[in-house]
């Protein structure tokens, strides 16, 4: 793979601690937007069905249970929030100030378009929903998005300051106080607890750690000192990646386990079994992860794959209208799509669907 910097060269430079790299584009970034949007996909479309038609006994059972906590997507969404805080903030590390009115009118061009697009074919097809057709997409994610465009500002100066490390714990602490705080409230789904507030407020707050880590990861990458400790060390991702699926089951499990016993409102005891809580721990995990990702997909022996690199580029129409293709599909008999051709259909439709939206 085609580097963009001779690490041996680099190795020479006294100043190994405070050089900067230049990077034009981050290598291996894409084909995890993908794999996270397919991961969102799986969770409202079910996951693949490699356990359909088991035998009905208790063990293929829970077999079954454990491949479906497999498939979560809000730990998806949180991934979705590290690497949009690192791409928003990569290219800004080395500027000396920030062009408001371009940086705002780019967000908001980026964000908005494709939503109305979706939108507007949601309105086309009469798609129905409980909420209203504006929920077509994942709504919620893009008002936590457009709240963290606001405040980047902000966390640019602070970076500049280096600050960035305190202001993560910090509004890590802040995040777990409040789902102490929010006891009464805590629900299944990350971005519920409390009704999720205006804009959805309160998700905002609670995933906004994870973003700033995303922040931390951009200069962290930009560093040559984080960059040789990482040519140092070769243990293979696919640890961090098995370990993201594992972690990845725990949330659903431990809800349950919590409601059970009657221990999920409980303000301390009940931390643990709040969905919340476990996915802000995810979110933590996903930050040493991806963190390796960029830095060994970019500077060391690792090549992403180039299908997932260009699909990835689509990632965002396929996370904007999968649910546009699944509810069409859900319209339509099953008897003219039979056992996992449904599934398969619906899979190939919108990967499809979102290749047009992005041409």
């Amino acid at each position: 793979m085609k580097t963009f910097i001779n690490i041996g060269t680099l190795l020479k430079r006294e100043n190994l601690n405070t050089e900067r790299l230049v990077m034009k584009r981050i290598i291996g970034i894409d084909q995890l937007r993908y794999i996270f949007a397919l991961w969102v996909f799986f969770t409202h479309n079910g996951a693949p069905p490699f356990f359909n038609g088991h035998a009905n006994i208790e063990s293929y059972n829970f077999i079954d249970k454990l491949y479906g906590w497999c498939i979560n997507g809000q730990d998806a969404v949180i991934g979705f929030f590290i690497i949009s805080g690192l791409c928003i903030h990569f290219p800004n590390i080395e500027r000396k100030s920030l062009d408001l009115r371009s940086f705002y009118i780019a967000r908001l061009l980026r964000l908005v378009l494709p939503l109305i697009a979706c939108l507007g074919l949601a309105k086309i097809i009469n798609y129905q929903n409980n909420s209203g057709f504006i929920y077509a997409g994942p709504f919620w994610t893009l008002l936590c998005e457009g709240l963290y465009y606001i405040v980047y500002p902000v966390v640019w100066w602070l970076a500049k300051k280096n600050l960035l490390k305190k202001v993560i714990i910090f509004m890590s602490s802040f995040s777990v106080i409040l789902i102490i705080i929010w006891t009464p409230d805590r629900s299944m789904y990350f971005h519920e607890i409390g009704g999720g507030g205006f804009l959805f407020w309160k998700a905002a707050v609670l995933a906004f750690p994870c973003w700033l880590c995303g922040c931390l990861i951009a200069e962290n990458v930009s560093t040559s000192s984080s960059l040789y400790k990482a040519k140092v060390n070769t243990q293979s991702l696919w640890k961090w990646r098995l370990g993201a699926i594992f972690l990845s089951m725990i949330s659903f499990p431990l809800y349950r386990l919590g409601l059970y016993f009657n221990l999920i409102n409980k303000p301390l005891i009940g931390l643990v079994f709040s969905s919340q809580f476990t996915i802000l721990l995810f979110g933590f995990y996903c930050f040493l992860w991806i963190e390796k990702e960029v830095i060994l997909n970019n500077f060391g022996a690792v090549s992403p794959s180039r299908t997932l690199e260009r699909f990835g580029l689509a990632s965002y129409s396929l996370y904007l209208i999968h649910n546009i293709v699944i509810w069409s599909f859900n319209q339509i008999p099953l008897m003219y799509f039979p056992g996992h051709l449904n599934f398969l259909d619906r899979t190939i439709s919108s990967r499809t669907c979102c290749n047009v939206c992005f041409l």
